[in-house]
């Protein structure tokens, strides 16, 4: 499944749900998907590349969070969030 995840973000950008989607897993996984994503980095990183993320922020405000996840903003209260996307540079 990593090399899959890999194979994935190499094409195109993409949240936590968005490859769980793509790679058919059902219920929620994704907590999984955070995880794989970190073993990702790792081997990307033997490999001379980067994991990078695009921070999850407020479809609102614009405010941009520093962690994965994120359920409220801080600034305007808003729970209408756009999650982090994960690319490979």
């Amino acid at each position: 499944m990593l090399s899959q995840i890999i194979s994935l973000l190499e094409k195109r950008p993409m949240n936590a749900r968005e490859i769980c989607d793509a790679l058919g897993i059902e219920g929620d996984k994704e907590r999984e998907i955070y995880e794989m994503l970190k073993k990702a980095a790792k081997v990307l990183k033997h490999k001379g590349k980067t994991l990078m993320m695009q921070p999850p922020r407020c479809k609102k405000c614009g405010f941009e969070f520093e962690n994965m996840k994120a359920s409220k903003c801080p600034e305007c209260r808003s729970e209408w969030i756009e999650p982090a996307r994960f690319f490979i540079k």
